[in-house]
């Protein structure tokens, strides 16, 4: 943690005795490390969790898919999109495209995957959403050409008969270079993508539901560093949010250990202007995670998510460094961003293994309704890495167990007892559908993405706070 919120969670420790401190040592340089019997506050004990009582299904044919973004519809659809690669990954006949599944019994059953587009190459970045019609939108990036690649396209397709067929354009090619997210509100009529560009994160809108759209604003100034945009949610009041790590370009192009600052900005004049909340700083390292010293590289995340009433959530990792594992927190905000709560701990697990905690990977959060809120994310306290939601009802005062979402052993070589190897890509996709039911799709595979597939689960809210 970083001082602020170490400070709040141990004051949270002492009132309300969840954790009795032993002693007290004194460390190199006036530090103190407190030793305590038991874990802080919204951590779990070790049988503090459940399997799903639902089963984690892999996605049919979903070989060499990967990065899948999710939505629900309003009568209880759950599509999920995902990049499927063509050739292996690294070689010179590589291309990728997108394809969707689609649920119309709420995630018990999916179909098979439907082509997207045939249009265009290298297909990537995908996120998606869906309004209250039922109309589907899906951002990503892709090439005109194949080889040599052409200028970047930022592109949106849209479906109306619940993904069956798309109409695709290109939104913008102005200095498109990483990771659009994408938000639209409930009736359609107003776009936002955020993207990575050389000037900064950069966001192109639509106030008239994509018949015209605004020129690309610049968010913040880069100055040096790589913005890569991981949540973008538009607020019951039309307020833009917008959660986002920041890192030096050329420390990372060297592989150098580096800060990694975390934003979440807010804007209420469609992206005119900005205020950014900080959300601390931790390092980014290449390899020497806490429990896998030739992981590929270690970098806290940051998410956030919006209630109809405007209640934003925001859930984030933070870590000291090299072989220490990296906690989950959550804070929320009722006045805009302005003020937030303290920090609240999602998971801190024991792990038996190494005796130490859990180290935590790709946070993802989900919110609707009033106060109905859900984080899911990766951690590694049964041996491998597993994916675990934990979910509340009641904006965050009263959260259920940690409900392991990747329960399955079986299915694929990189699956066992103790886990899976490897995520596969670097982000999945959440949400929570009208009736309260919370859906998660994520990449499982093998090191170094060589190969893996697109899983799924999800769990009544009702279910997840069961204990």
């Amino acid at each position: 943690m970083n001082g602020i919120g170490l400070k709040d969670e141990l004051g949270r420790m002492s009132r309300t005795g969840a954790a009795l401190c032993a002693r007290t040592i004194c460390l190199a340089g006036g530090t103190m490390l407190l030793v305590c019997a038991g874990p802080p506050v919204g951590a779990q004990a070790p049988t503090d969790w459940r399997v799903s009582p639902g089963h984690e299904q892999l996605l049919s044919d979903s070989l060499d898919c990967w990065e899948p973004a999710l939505a629900v519809g309003p009568s209880r659809q759950v599509f999920v999109v995902a990049g499927r690669r063509t050739a292996p990954l690294r070689t010179t006949n590589f291309d990728q495209n997108l394809v969707i599944w689609r649920s119309n019994d709420a995630g018990a059953t999916f179909s098979a995957p439907l082509l997207v587009t045939t249009e265009g190459h290298f297909h990537g970045d995908q996120r998606m959403a869906v309004d209250a019609k039922g109309t589907i939108y899906i951002s990503y990036m892709d090439n005109e050409t194949a080889r040599p690649r052409s200028v970047t396209r930022l592109r949106l397709a849209r479906s109306r008969d619940e993904g069956r067929t798309f109409s695709v354009e290109t939104v913008t090619t102005q200095r498109v270079s990483d990771k659009p997210e994408l938000a639209v509100s409930a009736d359609g009529a107003h776009i936002a993508i955020v993207y990575e560009s050389s000037p900064g994160p950069t966001l192109v809108s639509s106030d008239d539901g994509g018949a015209t759209w605004n020129q690309p604003r610049v968010v913040v100034q880069g100055e040096g560093r790589h913005f890569w945009p991981e949540s973008l949610a538009v607020g019951p009041d039309g307020g833009l949010w917008f959660a986002v790590p920041s890192m030096s370009a050329a420390e990372i192009a060297v592989s150098k250990e580096t800060p990694v600052r975390l934003h979440v900005f807010r804007s209420s004049d469609g992206g005119r202007q900005w205020r950014d909340s900080d959300f601390g700083s931790s390092p980014r390292f290449v390899k020497d995670c806490a429990h896998d010293p030739d992981c590929r590289v270690k970098a806290a995340d940051v998410a956030v998510a919006i209630d109809d009433r405007g209640q934003a959530y925001v859930t984030y990792m933070e870590g000291t460094g090299p072989r220490k594992p990296y906690g989950l927190f959550l804070r929320s905000s009722t006045d805009a961003g302005r003020s937030w709560s303290k920090p609240q701990v999602v998971s801190a697990a024991p792990r038996p293994r190494s005796g130490d905690r859990a180290d935590h990977d790709f946070p993802m959060i989900a919110s609707s309704g009033v106060g109905r809120v859900c984080v899911v994310w990766v951690d590694d306290r049964r041996g491998a890495l597993d994916v675990w939601a934990r979910c509340s009802s009641d904006a965050g005062e009263i959260w259920g167990p940690d409900v392991l979402f990747s329960d399955r052993s079986d299915g694929a070589a990189y699956k066992s007892s103790i886990g899976f190897k490897t995520f596969y890509g670097h982000y999945g996709g959440v949400a929570i559908d009208a009736s309260g039911r919370l859906h998660a799709a994520w990449g499982e595979g093998e090191p170094e993405y060589r190969t893996g597939a697109v899983w799924f689960n999800s769990i009544d809210l009702a279910d997840a706070l069961r204990r």
